[in-house]
Protein backbone atom coordinates (compact mmCIF):
# COMPACT_ATOMS: atom_id res chain seq x y z
CA UNK A 1 0.00 0.00 0.00
CA UNK A 2 1.79 3.19 -1.20
CA UNK A 3 2.50 6.32 1.38
CA UNK A 4 -0.05 8.14 2.79
CA UNK A 5 2.27 11.59 2.51
CA UNK A 6 5.11 11.73 0.20
CA UNK A 7 8.36 12.73 1.68
CA UNK A 8 5.90 12.75 4.81
CA UNK A 9 4.93 16.31 4.42
CA UNK A 10 2.29 16.12 0.86
CA UNK A 11 -0.60 14.50 1.09
CA UNK A 12 -1.13 11.96 -1.52
CA UNK A 13 -4.40 12.98 -3.71
CA UNK A 14 -5.18 9.05 -3.58
CA UNK A 15 -5.42 8.75 -0.20
CA UNK A 16 -7.04 11.76 1.59
CA UNK A 17 -10.59 13.15 0.98
CA UNK A 18 -9.70 16.45 -0.27
CA UNK A 19 -10.16 18.74 2.94
CA UNK A 20 -7.79 21.69 4.64
CA UNK A 21 -6.85 19.43 7.84
CA UNK A 22 -5.04 17.36 4.60
CA UNK A 23 -2.65 19.89 4.08
CA UNK A 24 -1.73 20.55 8.04
CA UNK A 25 2.04 19.29 7.65
CA UNK A 26 3.13 21.03 4.30
CA UNK A 27 1.66 23.99 5.88
CA UNK A 28 3.54 23.82 9.35
CA UNK A 29 6.64 23.23 7.46
CA UNK A 30 6.07 26.14 5.50
CA UNK A 31 5.35 28.24 8.50
CA UNK A 32 8.54 26.85 9.81
CA UNK A 33 10.93 27.94 6.80
CA UNK A 34 9.60 31.24 6.74
CA UNK A 35 10.02 31.78 10.41
CA UNK A 36 13.32 30.17 9.77
CA UNK A 37 14.17 32.89 7.22
CA UNK A 38 13.12 35.84 9.07
CA UNK A 39 15.32 35.08 12.39
CA UNK A 40 18.30 35.27 9.71
CA UNK A 41 16.61 38.13 8.15
CA UNK A 42 16.52 39.91 11.30
CA UNK A 43 19.82 38.87 12.86
CA UNK A 44 21.65 40.14 10.13
CA UNK A 45 19.72 43.50 10.30
CA UNK A 46 20.30 43.40 14.20
CA UNK A 47 24.03 43.28 13.75
CA UNK A 48 24.19 46.17 11.32
CA UNK A 49 22.21 48.06 13.90
CA UNK A 50 24.47 46.95 17.02
CA UNK A 51 27.77 46.74 15.17
CA UNK A 52 28.65 50.39 13.71
CA UNK A 53 26.61 53.50 13.02
CA UNK A 54 28.19 55.02 15.85
CA UNK A 55 25.26 53.43 18.43
CA UNK A 56 22.38 54.72 16.91
CA UNK A 57 19.95 52.55 14.73
CA UNK A 58 20.21 52.24 11.35
CA UNK A 59 21.94 50.26 8.45
CA UNK A 60 24.03 52.45 6.51
CA UNK A 61 27.04 51.29 8.14
CA UNK A 62 27.69 47.42 8.76
CA UNK A 63 30.45 45.07 10.01
CA UNK A 64 32.51 42.84 7.83
CA UNK A 65 35.68 41.31 8.61
CA UNK A 66 36.01 43.16 11.75
CA UNK A 67 35.76 46.73 10.55
CA UNK A 68 32.62 48.95 10.04
CA UNK A 69 31.79 49.91 6.41
CA UNK A 70 29.19 51.23 4.56
CA UNK A 71 27.71 55.18 4.31
CA UNK A 72 28.58 58.14 6.08
CA UNK A 73 27.04 61.31 5.33
CA UNK A 74 30.21 62.70 7.47
CA UNK A 75 28.98 62.21 10.83
CA UNK A 76 30.41 58.75 11.40
CA UNK A 77 33.77 57.75 11.23
CA UNK A 78 33.54 53.82 10.96
CA UNK A 79 35.12 53.80 14.36
CA UNK A 80 38.47 55.15 12.55
CA UNK A 81 39.39 58.22 15.24
CA UNK A 82 42.17 59.52 12.40
CA UNK A 83 39.00 60.02 10.26
CA UNK A 84 37.60 62.34 12.73
CA UNK A 85 38.24 65.65 12.62
CA UNK A 86 37.70 65.03 8.29
CA UNK A 87 34.41 63.35 8.10
CA UNK A 88 33.34 66.33 10.83
CA UNK A 89 34.26 68.67 8.48
CA UNK A 90 32.22 67.35 5.94
CA UNK A 91 29.54 66.81 7.58
CA UNK A 92 29.61 70.35 8.60
CA UNK A 93 30.09 71.17 4.94
CA UNK A 94 26.85 69.23 4.03
CA UNK A 95 24.85 70.78 6.13
CA UNK A 96 25.74 74.60 4.93
CA UNK A 97 26.51 73.43 1.50
CA UNK A 98 23.38 76.06 -0.24
CA UNK A 99 24.98 79.09 1.82
CA UNK A 100 26.65 80.19 -1.36
CA UNK A 101 25.47 78.57 -4.12
CA UNK A 102 22.64 79.66 -6.23
CA UNK A 103 19.68 79.89 -4.62
CA UNK A 104 17.65 78.51 -7.03
CA UNK A 105 20.40 76.02 -7.89
CA UNK A 106 18.95 71.95 -7.57
CA UNK A 107 21.29 70.19 -5.03
CA UNK A 108 23.45 67.48 -5.49
CA UNK A 109 25.44 64.24 -4.26
CA UNK A 110 28.79 62.60 -5.31
CA UNK A 111 30.02 59.57 -3.99
CA UNK A 112 33.40 59.36 -2.24
CA UNK A 113 34.47 55.41 -2.37
CA UNK A 114 37.45 54.87 -0.89
CA UNK A 115 39.25 52.59 1.32
CA UNK A 116 40.27 54.14 4.72
CA UNK A 117 42.20 50.78 5.76
CA UNK A 118 43.91 48.71 3.75
CA UNK A 119 47.60 48.28 4.33
CA UNK A 120 48.36 49.69 0.69
CA UNK A 121 47.17 53.18 1.20
CA UNK A 122 48.36 53.99 4.87
CA UNK A 123 48.52 57.66 6.80
CA UNK A 124 47.89 59.11 2.64
CA UNK A 125 43.89 57.74 3.35
CA UNK A 126 43.16 60.35 5.54
CA UNK A 127 45.08 63.12 3.32
CA UNK A 128 42.96 61.61 0.19
CA UNK A 129 39.87 62.03 1.90
CA UNK A 130 41.19 65.76 3.21
CA UNK A 131 41.59 66.76 -0.37
CA UNK A 132 37.90 65.18 -1.27
CA UNK A 133 36.55 67.57 1.09
CA UNK A 134 38.86 70.74 0.27
CA UNK A 135 37.19 69.83 -3.56
CA UNK A 136 33.56 69.85 -1.70
CA UNK A 137 34.53 73.36 -0.29
CA UNK A 138 35.57 75.10 -3.34
CA UNK A 139 32.78 73.29 -5.11
CA UNK A 140 30.18 75.05 -2.88
CA UNK A 141 32.52 78.70 -2.80
CA UNK A 142 31.94 81.53 -5.09
CA UNK A 143 29.92 80.71 -8.23
CA UNK A 144 28.36 77.72 -7.39
CA UNK A 145 25.77 76.60 -9.10
CA UNK A 146 24.39 73.18 -7.55
CA UNK A 147 25.10 72.73 -4.02
CA UNK A 148 27.03 69.68 -3.60
CA UNK A 149 26.87 67.20 -0.48
CA UNK A 150 29.32 64.07 0.65
CA UNK A 151 28.58 60.61 0.92
CA UNK A 152 31.54 58.78 2.24
CA UNK A 153 31.49 55.09 1.24
CA UNK A 154 34.33 53.11 2.87
CA UNK A 155 34.99 49.38 1.61
CA UNK A 156 37.48 48.46 4.12
CA UNK A 157 40.36 46.56 3.26
CA UNK A 158 40.61 44.72 0.42
CA UNK A 159 40.42 40.91 0.78
CA UNK A 160 38.61 37.61 0.52
CA UNK A 161 35.98 39.08 2.96
CA UNK A 162 35.64 42.71 1.34
CA UNK A 163 32.09 44.19 1.19
CA UNK A 164 33.06 46.56 -1.60
CA UNK A 165 30.66 45.62 -3.78
CA UNK A 166 27.60 45.86 -1.62
CA UNK A 167 28.88 49.17 0.07
CA UNK A 168 28.92 50.37 -4.09
CA UNK A 169 25.51 48.93 -4.47
CA UNK A 170 24.54 51.36 -2.03
CA UNK A 171 25.52 54.26 -3.40
CA UNK A 172 24.18 53.29 -7.07
CA UNK A 173 20.65 53.07 -5.15
CA UNK A 174 20.51 56.36 -4.29
CA UNK A 175 19.47 58.40 -6.73
CA UNK A 176 20.90 61.73 -5.27
CA UNK A 177 24.23 60.64 -6.05
CA UNK A 178 24.93 61.72 -9.53
CA UNK A 179 28.81 60.53 -9.79
CA UNK A 180 31.32 58.97 -7.72
CA UNK A 181 35.30 59.80 -7.39
CA UNK A 182 37.99 57.94 -5.63
CA UNK A 183 37.07 53.97 -6.72
CA UNK A 184 40.11 52.61 -4.27
CA UNK A 185 43.20 51.18 -5.41
CA UNK A 186 44.14 49.19 -8.46
CA UNK A 187 42.67 46.18 -7.55
CA UNK A 188 40.49 43.40 -8.69
CA UNK A 189 37.51 44.18 -7.09
CA UNK A 190 37.94 48.24 -8.27
CA UNK A 191 37.47 46.99 -11.85
CA UNK A 192 34.15 45.42 -10.88
CA UNK A 193 33.10 48.35 -8.93
CA UNK A 194 33.04 50.38 -12.02
CA UNK A 195 31.51 47.67 -14.11
CA UNK A 196 28.81 47.85 -11.42
CA UNK A 197 28.17 51.70 -11.23
CA UNK A 198 28.60 52.00 -14.95
CA UNK A 199 25.41 49.43 -15.30
CA UNK A 200 23.92 52.54 -13.16
CA UNK A 201 25.10 54.88 -15.86
CA UNK A 202 27.33 56.84 -12.67
CA UNK A 203 30.30 58.60 -14.21
CA UNK A 204 33.23 58.11 -11.79
CA UNK A 205 36.54 60.20 -11.72
CA UNK A 206 39.53 58.06 -10.18
CA UNK A 207 42.12 59.70 -8.31
CA UNK A 208 44.85 56.93 -7.78
CA UNK A 209 44.08 54.32 -9.86
CA UNK A 210 47.21 53.89 -12.01
CA UNK A 211 46.96 50.31 -13.49
CA UNK A 212 46.88 49.39 -17.07
CA UNK A 213 43.45 47.99 -18.28
CA UNK A 214 41.99 50.23 -15.44
CA UNK A 215 40.44 52.50 -18.34
CA UNK A 216 37.30 51.95 -20.74
CA UNK A 217 39.62 50.40 -23.23
CA UNK A 218 41.58 47.88 -21.88
CA UNK A 219 44.50 50.44 -22.08
CA UNK A 220 44.42 49.33 -26.02
CA UNK A 221 46.70 52.39 -27.31
CA UNK A 222 49.47 51.06 -24.51
CA UNK A 223 49.40 47.09 -25.94
CA UNK A 224 49.89 46.10 -22.36
CA UNK A 225 50.39 42.23 -21.54
CA UNK A 226 48.69 40.78 -19.06
CA UNK A 227 50.52 37.08 -18.81
CA UNK A 228 52.29 38.32 -15.21
CA UNK A 229 48.99 38.56 -14.44
CA UNK A 230 47.01 35.90 -12.03
CA UNK A 231 44.10 34.27 -14.63
CA UNK A 232 40.59 34.98 -14.91
CA UNK A 233 41.22 38.96 -14.45
CA UNK A 234 38.32 40.69 -15.13
CA UNK A 235 40.22 44.44 -16.74
CA UNK A 236 42.33 43.30 -19.87
CA UNK A 237 39.12 44.19 -22.01
CA UNK A 238 38.50 47.42 -19.86
CA UNK A 239 36.57 49.06 -16.85
CA UNK A 240 33.38 50.86 -16.25
CA UNK A 241 32.90 51.59 -20.07
CA UNK A 242 31.54 54.97 -21.07
CA UNK A 243 31.74 56.35 -17.61
CA UNK A 244 35.45 55.91 -15.93
CA UNK A 245 37.39 58.66 -15.98
CA UNK A 246 40.61 58.82 -13.95
CA UNK A 247 42.85 62.00 -13.37
CA UNK A 248 45.82 59.82 -11.95
CA UNK A 249 49.04 59.09 -14.78
CA UNK A 250 48.66 55.14 -15.93
CA UNK A 251 51.87 53.53 -15.44
CA UNK A 252 52.88 53.12 -19.14
CA UNK A 253 53.04 56.81 -18.69
CA UNK A 254 54.96 57.24 -15.66
CA UNK A 255 57.52 54.28 -16.94
CA UNK A 256 57.98 56.63 -20.37
CA UNK A 257 59.04 59.24 -17.99
CA UNK A 258 61.46 57.35 -15.77
CA UNK A 259 63.30 56.18 -18.97
CA UNK A 260 63.52 60.12 -19.67
CA UNK A 261 66.23 60.46 -16.60
CA UNK A 262 67.25 57.07 -15.67
CA UNK A 263 69.79 54.90 -17.47
CA UNK A 264 68.78 51.16 -18.30
CA UNK A 265 68.18 49.30 -15.10
CA UNK A 266 70.37 46.90 -13.61
CA UNK A 267 67.20 44.84 -11.85
CA UNK A 268 63.91 45.22 -11.85
CA UNK A 269 62.23 44.73 -8.55
CA UNK A 270 58.60 42.99 -7.79
CA UNK A 271 56.73 41.03 -5.41
CA UNK A 272 56.02 37.36 -6.13
CA UNK A 273 52.58 36.37 -7.84
CA UNK A 274 50.43 38.01 -9.95
CA UNK A 275 47.35 39.17 -7.70
CA UNK A 276 48.22 42.88 -7.65
CA UNK A 277 47.44 44.57 -11.00
CA UNK A 278 49.31 47.31 -10.19
CA UNK A 279 53.03 45.76 -10.57
CA UNK A 280 51.86 42.65 -12.87
CA UNK A 281 50.64 45.18 -15.16
CA UNK A 282 53.90 47.71 -14.90
CA UNK A 283 56.30 45.08 -14.97
CA UNK A 284 56.37 44.20 -18.91
CA UNK A 285 56.04 47.88 -19.48
CA UNK A 286 59.67 48.10 -17.75
CA UNK A 287 61.13 45.35 -19.82
CA UNK A 288 59.68 46.84 -23.30
CA UNK A 289 60.47 50.15 -22.59
CA UNK A 290 63.92 49.94 -21.48
CA UNK A 291 64.91 47.15 -23.98
CA UNK A 292 66.27 43.72 -23.28
CA UNK A 293 65.45 40.89 -20.11
CA UNK A 294 66.23 42.84 -16.93
CA UNK A 295 67.21 41.06 -14.27
CA UNK A 296 64.24 40.44 -12.01
CA UNK A 297 64.58 40.13 -8.33
CA UNK A 298 61.59 39.26 -6.29
CA UNK A 299 60.37 39.49 -2.90
CA UNK A 300 57.32 38.36 -0.95
CA UNK A 301 55.16 41.15 -0.20
CA UNK A 302 53.94 39.31 2.97
CA UNK A 303 57.35 38.42 4.43
CA UNK A 304 59.68 41.56 5.26
CA UNK A 305 62.45 39.32 5.45
CA UNK A 306 62.97 38.58 1.50
CA UNK A 307 63.04 42.53 1.02
CA UNK A 308 66.57 41.69 2.93
CA UNK A 309 67.45 38.98 0.65
CA UNK A 310 67.11 41.26 -2.20
CA UNK A 311 68.81 44.47 -1.23
CA UNK A 312 71.63 41.84 -0.54
CA UNK A 313 71.21 40.45 -4.32
CA UNK A 314 71.23 44.06 -5.62
CA UNK A 315 74.56 44.74 -3.94
CA UNK A 316 76.53 41.84 -5.50
CA UNK A 317 77.22 43.83 -8.37
CA UNK A 318 80.40 46.36 -8.06
CA UNK A 319 79.16 49.64 -9.71
CA UNK A 320 76.44 52.31 -9.97
CA UNK A 321 73.54 50.54 -9.49
CA UNK A 322 69.90 51.03 -10.76
CA UNK A 323 66.68 49.36 -9.50
CA UNK A 324 63.23 49.91 -11.13
CA UNK A 325 61.34 49.20 -8.33
CA UNK A 326 57.66 48.01 -9.39
CA UNK A 327 55.90 47.27 -6.33
CA UNK A 328 53.54 49.04 -3.92
CA UNK A 329 55.39 52.10 -1.24
CA UNK A 330 54.85 50.05 1.72
CA UNK A 331 57.69 48.03 1.11
CA UNK A 332 60.44 50.36 -0.12
CA UNK A 333 61.50 52.15 3.26
CA UNK A 334 62.37 48.26 3.99
CA UNK A 335 64.38 48.15 1.33
CA UNK A 336 66.02 51.57 1.18
CA UNK A 337 66.99 50.74 5.21
CA UNK A 338 68.14 47.30 4.48
CA UNK A 339 70.77 48.90 1.64
CA UNK A 340 71.90 51.74 4.15
CA UNK A 341 72.58 48.55 6.37
CA UNK A 342 74.72 46.79 4.04
CA UNK A 343 76.96 49.43 3.29
CA UNK A 344 77.01 50.17 6.31
CA UNK A 345 78.55 46.49 7.65
CA UNK A 346 80.79 46.49 4.57
CA UNK A 347 78.96 44.26 2.81
CA UNK A 348 77.64 45.87 -0.32
CA UNK A 349 79.76 45.65 -3.43
CA UNK A 350 77.45 48.36 -4.99
CA UNK A 351 79.54 51.90 -5.52
CA UNK A 352 75.88 53.40 -5.21
CA UNK A 353 72.20 52.70 -5.79
CA UNK A 354 69.44 54.20 -7.46
CA UNK A 355 66.27 53.59 -6.62
CA UNK A 356 63.54 54.70 -9.68
CA UNK A 357 60.15 54.07 -8.66
CA UNK A 358 56.86 55.13 -9.71
CA UNK A 359 54.31 57.01 -8.28
CA UNK A 360 53.78 55.03 -5.10
CA UNK A 361 57.15 55.72 -3.89
CA UNK A 362 55.75 59.14 -2.77
CA UNK A 363 54.39 57.32 0.59
CA UNK A 364 58.12 57.48 1.90
CA UNK A 365 56.74 61.38 1.95
CA UNK A 366 53.57 61.20 4.05
CA UNK A 367 53.87 60.04 7.48
CA UNK A 368 52.48 56.35 8.58
CA UNK A 369 49.54 55.26 10.79
CA UNK A 370 51.91 52.10 11.42
CA UNK A 371 54.00 53.12 13.93
CA UNK A 372 56.53 50.53 13.07
CA UNK A 373 56.28 51.51 9.18
CA UNK A 374 56.59 54.87 10.72
CA UNK A 375 60.03 54.30 12.07
CA UNK A 376 61.24 52.66 9.15
CA UNK A 377 60.37 54.99 7.09
CA UNK A 378 61.71 58.01 9.15
CA UNK A 379 65.41 55.78 9.85
CA UNK A 380 65.69 55.04 6.19
CA UNK A 381 65.50 58.53 5.03
CA UNK A 382 67.82 59.62 7.39
CA UNK A 383 70.15 56.97 6.87
CA UNK A 384 74.08 57.56 6.34
CA UNK A 385 73.67 56.17 2.81
CA UNK A 386 70.81 57.96 1.75
CA UNK A 387 71.78 61.62 3.52
CA UNK A 388 75.32 61.34 1.57
CA UNK A 389 73.42 59.94 -1.84
CA UNK A 390 74.92 56.82 -1.86
CA UNK A 391 71.38 55.57 -2.32
CA UNK A 392 68.98 57.53 -3.62
CA UNK A 393 65.20 57.78 -4.49
CA UNK A 394 63.55 58.65 -7.98
CA UNK A 395 59.71 58.76 -8.61
CA UNK A 396 57.06 59.85 -10.62
CA UNK A 397 54.70 62.36 -8.86
CA UNK A 398 51.23 61.32 -7.93
CA UNK A 399 50.27 64.27 -9.80
CA UNK A 400 51.69 67.86 -11.26
CA UNK A 401 51.26 68.62 -7.86
CA UNK A 402 55.32 69.98 -7.45
CA UNK A 403 55.63 71.11 -11.08
CA UNK A 404 54.92 75.02 -11.32
CA UNK A 405 53.13 75.57 -7.76
CA UNK A 406 53.81 79.51 -8.09
CA UNK A 407 52.27 79.25 -12.01
CA UNK A 408 49.21 77.49 -11.09
CA UNK A 409 45.87 79.25 -9.74
CA UNK A 410 44.71 75.75 -9.43
CA UNK A 411 47.23 74.93 -7.05
CA UNK A 412 46.40 78.00 -5.21
CA UNK A 413 42.87 77.69 -5.12
CA UNK A 414 44.04 73.90 -3.33
CA UNK A 415 45.79 75.62 -0.79
CA UNK A 416 43.44 77.94 -0.11
CA UNK A 417 40.51 75.29 0.46
CA UNK A 418 42.96 72.88 2.09
CA UNK A 419 43.72 75.56 4.73
CA UNK A 420 40.38 76.94 4.87
CA UNK A 421 38.73 73.56 5.70
CA UNK A 422 41.35 73.69 8.79
CA UNK A 423 43.88 71.12 7.44
CA UNK A 424 47.31 71.06 7.78
CA UNK A 425 49.61 71.67 4.09
CA UNK A 426 51.77 69.57 5.05
CA UNK A 427 49.59 66.66 3.74
CA UNK A 428 49.11 67.52 0.10
CA UNK A 429 52.85 67.10 -0.67
CA UNK A 430 52.31 63.04 -1.21
CA UNK A 431 50.05 63.60 -4.23
CA UNK A 432 47.15 62.00 -2.59
CA UNK A 433 45.17 65.25 -1.56
CA UNK A 434 46.19 67.29 -4.98
CA UNK A 435 45.05 64.36 -7.02
CA UNK A 436 41.80 63.65 -4.50
CA UNK A 437 41.08 66.97 -4.99
CA UNK A 438 41.10 67.04 -8.59
CA UNK A 439 39.01 64.33 -9.37
CA UNK A 440 36.29 66.51 -6.83
CA UNK A 441 36.93 69.67 -9.21
CA UNK A 442 36.46 67.70 -12.09
CA UNK A 443 33.07 66.76 -10.83
CA UNK A 444 31.93 70.35 -10.04
CA UNK A 445 33.14 71.99 -13.08
CA UNK A 446 30.92 69.55 -15.12
CA UNK A 447 28.33 70.46 -12.54
CA UNK A 448 28.56 74.18 -13.50
CA UNK A 449 27.59 73.33 -17.02
CA UNK A 450 24.24 72.21 -16.42
CA UNK A 451 21.03 74.38 -15.82
CA UNK A 452 20.77 75.45 -12.01
CA UNK A 453 16.82 75.11 -12.04
CA UNK A 454 16.59 71.61 -13.60
CA UNK A 455 17.34 68.13 -11.69
CA UNK A 456 20.77 66.87 -12.45
CA UNK A 457 20.79 63.59 -14.26
CA UNK A 458 23.32 61.14 -13.90
CA UNK A 459 24.12 61.09 -18.16
CA UNK A 460 24.36 64.64 -17.99
CA UNK A 461 27.17 65.11 -15.56
CA UNK A 462 29.01 62.15 -18.09
CA UNK A 463 28.50 64.04 -21.48
CA UNK A 464 30.06 66.99 -19.71
CA UNK A 465 32.99 64.70 -18.15
CA UNK A 466 33.66 63.41 -21.47
CA UNK A 467 33.70 67.05 -23.09
CA UNK A 468 36.76 67.46 -20.99
CA UNK A 469 39.06 66.64 -23.73
CA UNK A 470 41.77 67.60 -26.33
CA UNK A 471 39.50 69.29 -28.81
CA UNK A 472 37.06 70.39 -25.90
CA UNK A 473 37.45 72.21 -22.23
CA UNK A 474 39.72 71.51 -19.89
CA UNK A 475 39.52 71.39 -16.49
CA UNK A 476 41.89 73.79 -14.17
CA UNK A 477 43.01 71.40 -11.33
CA UNK A 478 46.07 71.73 -8.82
CA UNK A 479 47.72 69.58 -10.59
CA UNK A 480 47.94 71.22 -13.33
CA UNK A 481 45.07 71.09 -16.58
CA UNK A 482 42.97 67.87 -17.32
CA UNK A 483 41.71 66.20 -20.34
CA UNK A 484 40.64 62.65 -20.90
CA UNK A 485 41.49 60.52 -23.91
CA UNK A 486 38.91 58.45 -25.73
CA UNK A 487 39.59 55.89 -23.05
CA UNK A 488 39.38 58.00 -20.13
CA UNK A 489 43.26 58.43 -18.97
CA UNK A 490 44.34 61.96 -17.96
CA UNK A 491 45.67 63.16 -21.99
CA UNK A 492 48.93 65.13 -20.88
CA UNK A 493 52.81 64.08 -21.12
CA UNK A 494 52.92 62.80 -17.86
CA UNK A 495 54.19 63.67 -14.20
CA UNK A 496 57.60 65.45 -13.36
CA UNK A 497 60.08 62.82 -11.93
CA UNK A 498 62.06 64.03 -8.96
CA UNK A 499 64.75 62.81 -6.29
CA UNK A 500 63.47 62.18 -2.58
CA UNK A 501 65.75 64.20 -0.84
CA UNK A 502 66.82 62.95 2.84
CA UNK A 503 64.78 64.10 6.56
CA UNK A 504 66.10 66.66 8.28
CA UNK A 505 66.71 65.81 12.18
CA UNK A 506 64.11 68.10 13.14
CA UNK A 507 61.27 67.84 10.69
CA UNK A 508 58.91 66.94 12.81
CA UNK A 509 55.37 66.08 10.54
CA UNK A 510 57.00 67.91 7.37
CA UNK A 511 57.78 65.15 4.19
CA UNK A 512 61.03 65.44 3.09
CA UNK A 513 61.49 67.90 0.32
CA UNK A 514 62.24 66.92 -3.87
CA UNK A 515 64.08 68.05 -6.47
CA UNK A 516 63.50 67.63 -10.23
CA UNK A 517 65.10 65.29 -12.37
CA UNK A 518 67.05 66.53 -15.35
CA UNK A 519 66.15 64.74 -18.14
CA UNK A 520 69.80 63.45 -18.82
CA UNK A 521 70.53 60.09 -17.44
CA UNK A 522 74.52 60.77 -17.00
CA UNK A 523 73.37 63.90 -14.74
CA UNK A 524 71.78 63.54 -11.39
CA UNK A 525 69.60 65.39 -9.39
CA UNK A 526 71.46 67.22 -6.29
CA UNK A 527 69.87 67.69 -3.23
Amino acid sequence: MPARYRWAVVPRADRFPKLWTDWLRAGLVVLLVVATTGVVVFRRDLGRLATCNDGWPGTAAWSAAGECVGLSDGSYDFGLDRFTAVLQTIGHQNDAAADSCDPDGTPVTVGVLTTMTDRYTGGRAVHELEGMAAGQRHANGTGCVHPMRLVVANIGAYGPESEGLEVAQSLADRPDVVAVVGMGLSQEQAARTADLLAQAKIPMVSDVITAEGFDQTGSREDQPQFESCDAGISYQNGIGRDYFYRVAYRNRVQVDRLATVTARPDFVMVPTGGSDPYTCTALPMVQRRFGGDITEVKFDADESTTVLQTAKRICGTAKDVTVAYIARGSDLARLLFSLDEAFGSGQCAATSVTVASTSDGQRLRAVEDNPMLEDLRVRALRSASFTSGRVRLLTTLVAGADKQRADNPGYADLEDSFTGAGFDLAHIDDGWAVNAYDSMVTVSEALRTLSAAKPVQRSQVNTAISGFSAAGQAVRGAGGMITFDNSGNRADSGPPVVRVCPLPPAAGTRPPRTTSVPADAGKPATC
